[in-house]
């Protein structure tokens, strides 16, 4: 479910030329946040399967595991709509300056 931006809204009073490198600036960090939450939930899948695995692990860090898991994929759903809307938003900023060196 794609959500409409009503991007002359979100740019009232401010120029979008000077917008447009902080977005660039936010699309990155928000990549290595979905990439951080990728790795963690990756890190407890592994260590709680290799709790399965070995008898040597100890069950409370595969219990720790187990709670990471949740929490990873909800924070790398919710980032990953963050950075889609940044992406979206920024492609709708660059297409007004396109619009707006035209003239």
């Amino acid at each position: 479910m794609a959500r409409e931006i009503d991007i002359q809204q979100e740019l009232a009073g401010k120029n979008p030329a000077r917008v447009a490198p902080q977005i660039r600036k936010n699309i990155r960090i928000q990549k290595l946040r979905v990439r951080a939450h990728l790795v963690m939930f990756l890190l407890a899948l592994g260590i709680f399967g290799l709790y399965l695995i070995v008898d040597w692990m100890p069950f409370w860090i595969a219990a720790c595991a187990l709670i990471v898991i949740p929490i990873s994929l909800l924070s790398l759903y919710f980032d990953r709509k963050v950075l889609q809307y940044q992406q979206q938003k920024l492609k709708l900023i660059e297409e007004i300056l396109n619009q707006s060196e035209k003239f």
